[in-house]
């Protein structure tokens, strides 16, 4: 080109269009804004970058859905820190509002979903620390309650953490003697005892000549010395269960020859004991149960009164 006046033409055509040009992206941009998705990069830095902490009211401005800037990154990381993990982008949109609802409700402010001054100076105070609950295993009991006026017709209890949670009728002592001291005739003495051990099988490995008198279900007892009488001495009362009448096999036995046996539970005589506690088979099979679901648990004992 060149003719002067052409020239002059196209550089105010090129300069008009550039002017134009610049003047559309920055519309564009003011309309808008750049959000994590459009700068991935711009976003992480802004993660990573703690927000300048707010010192005045002017810096805590009020924010609320559609609020965007530095005040609102303050926010987010407040909020995560406070355990309402949020990206801080900037952007108060729907998940922010939330996490602001959620931690207005949890300090008893009103859940407007609106960053107010009360709010603000919640979330600028140092989070409270977590209390991890550990949950406690539940204490089991074993409860014998005697029925002084009918000692064959005392009760056993189950006790979850002080709770009962099921009686049986059981028996001890022989013809209605309360004597703890008279062994294989009175009842068992009152205190607290260990479980020394349970077993659904005693007497499964004796030999025929040298069966012992209590098989089967059984729930072994530590020894106690008992509570004597006037006059009379203490004695250490040992081989004490809780039991009933059956096979080692946990079975019943049958025999015509036998008016009384120690194999089979013919009723409610037989709550009588040589000192033990006894239940009918049925529900010392029921106890085992209960107790098997509790796994035995180790700081089990049997509490007499």
């Amino acid at each position: 080109m060149n003719n002067p006046t052409l020239r002059s033409l196209w550089a105010s055509v090129t300069i008009t269009l550039t002017v134009a040009a610049l003047t559309a992206i920055g519309m564009t941009q003011a309309l808008h804004p750049a959000s994590a998705d459009d700068d991935p990069v711009g976003a992480a830095a802004r993660q990573a970058a703690p927000a300048r902490p707010t010192t005045n009211t002017q810096e805590r401005p009020t924010l609320h859905n559609g609020s965007r800037g530095e005040a609102v990154v303050q926010v987010q990381q407040r909020l995560t820190a406070h355990g309402h993990a949020l990206t801080s982008d900037g952007i108060f949109g729907a998940r922010t509002r939330a996490a602001v609802t959620a931690f207005q409700t949890q300090h008893g402010l009103p859940a407007d979903g609106i960053v107010g001054s009360q709010t603000w100076t919640a979330l600028l105070a140092s989070p409270s620390p977590v209390k991890r609950i550990v949950p406690q295993p539940a204490t089991y009991t074993l409860k014998f309650t005697k029925n002084w006026n009918d000692p064959q017709n005392s009760r056993l209890a189950l006790l979850r953490d002080g709770k009962e949670v099921v009686s049986y009728r059981a028996g001890s002592g022989k013809d209605f003697s309360r004597n703890e001291c008279t062994s294989s005739t009175g009842w068992l003495p009152s205190g607290t005892y260990r479980i020394e051990g349970h077993t659904t099988s005693r007497g499964a490995d004796a030999m025929p000549w040298n069966e012992p008198a209590v098989q089967g279900y059984v729930i072994e007892l530590a020894d106690k010395v008992c509570k004597p009488v006037p006059g009379q001495k203490a004695v250490n009362r040992t081989d004490l269960f809780i039991h009933s009448e059956m096979k080692a096999d946990g079975t019943q036995a049958f025999s015509i020859f036998e008016e009384d046996s120690l194999r089979r539970w013919e009723g409610n005589a037989d709550y009588t004991s040589s000192g033990c506690i006894k239940l009918r088979p049925d529900h010392i099979k029921d106890l085992f149960r209960r107790l098997d679901r509790a796994g035995w648990p180790k700081n089990l004992t049997l509490q007499v009164s």
